[in-house]
């Protein structure tokens, strides 16, 4: 009695989804949510901001954040919204990219506002965020209470977040995965790092001390289904490995995995700064996260091994 008492519980906790709309379907993350959500037999739509736009077993409506316009029809017994769209933020950040970054972010999550505020729709809002909302830092181990930062990143993922966090005033469960750097040799850091080590002349960035919080895509996928079906997860989730490691080491692992030499010194952060401008933020920032939060849920990593991690995403990706 008591462990059916036990299961019951459980079960009251779980909701399954049938029916999901994504925004960046096709980005870095969204592709294997995709994949993974189709594996389980749910209906899943796509926004894209190309009309002509087609995905196998997808259907795609039309969207347009920055006159915060979408098809309506899109909403139509969505049980969760997975919010992935946002601006790549590995590029010059010059003025008019900045503006990219940040109004991507914000004006999608306000039109996905507004239409639901209009719709009556009452679906699971998960959605991603980022790592950068903290201070960079060799030291401190951050958790999701922890203040934010006000540099160029942070002010953007403070903004992102509060324009999703908007939802909750429609009485919506929120939930939010500050996401670290993502393990898929088809983009993102990762993808930017491979040349060089493929061609043995990779090493560390600068000091080369600064935290690396990776995640293996498809865990990072899992974990926003974990989380969408989790009826009592919400607010922010520090998303990442629990064994995270510094540049000097995510390199020497990285280089192991493509059987590449790694004895090169280290990239000054000046250099770094001379070549890719205000944008050297990115290599060079260190950010250590605690992933208790949502590891209390009871998710569990497939990949916890970097070098395992690496292995497995430069093989099958």
């Amino acid at each position: 009695m008591l462990l059916y008492l036990l299961f019951e519980g459980l079960q009251c906790n779980t909701q399954r989804m049938k029916k999901v709309l994504i925004t960046g379907g096709s980005g870095l993350v969204g592709k294997t949510l995709t994949r993974l959500l189709l594996e389980q037999g749910v209906e899943v739509h796509w926004l894209s901001t190309r009309k002509s736009a087609s995905y196998p077993n997808v259907t795609i409506h039309y969207w347009n954040p920055s006159k915060l316009e979408m098809e309506e029809a899109a909403l139509g017994g969505v049980d969760t919204v997975f919010n992935l769209a946002g601006a790549n933020v590995a590029m010059r950040w010059t003025e008019e990219n900045k503006r990219k970054i940040m109004d991507s972010r914000v004006q999608g999550a306000q039109t996905l506002y507004n239409y639901l505020a209009n719709s009556g729709a009452k679906p699971n809002i998960v959605s991603a965020s980022a790592v950068g909302y903290y201070p960079s830092d060799y030291n401190k181990l951050y958790i999701e209470s922890d203040a934010p930062n006000n540099d160029f990143l942070g002010t953007v993922v403070q903004k992102w977040e509060e324009a999703v966090d908007q939802m909750t005033k429609l009485n919506l469960r929120v939930v939010k995965l500050r996401i670290g750097i993502v393990l898929d040799k088809g983009g993102g850091a990762l993808g930017q790092m491979l040349l060089p080590f493929k061609l043995g002349v990779g090493s560390p960035l600068g000091s080369g001390k600064q935290w690396m919080p990776w995640i293996h895509v498809e865990d990072l996928a899992r974990m926003f289904i974990h989380l969408a079906e989790d009826s009592s997860a919400s607010g922010a989730y520090n998303a990442a490995a629990e064994n995270q490691v510094r540049n000097k080491e995510f390199g020497a692992k990285l280089a192991k995995a493509l059987n590449r030499p790694y004895f090169f010194p280290p990239v000054p952060a000046f250099a770094l700064k001379l070549v890719l401008g205000e944008m050297a933020f990115i290599a060079l920032m260190s950010t250590q996260i605690s992933v208790e939060k949502v590891k209390a849920t009871g998710f569990e990593w497939k990949h916890t091994d970097l070098l395992e991690a690496l292995e497995d995403v430069i093989d099958r990706y």
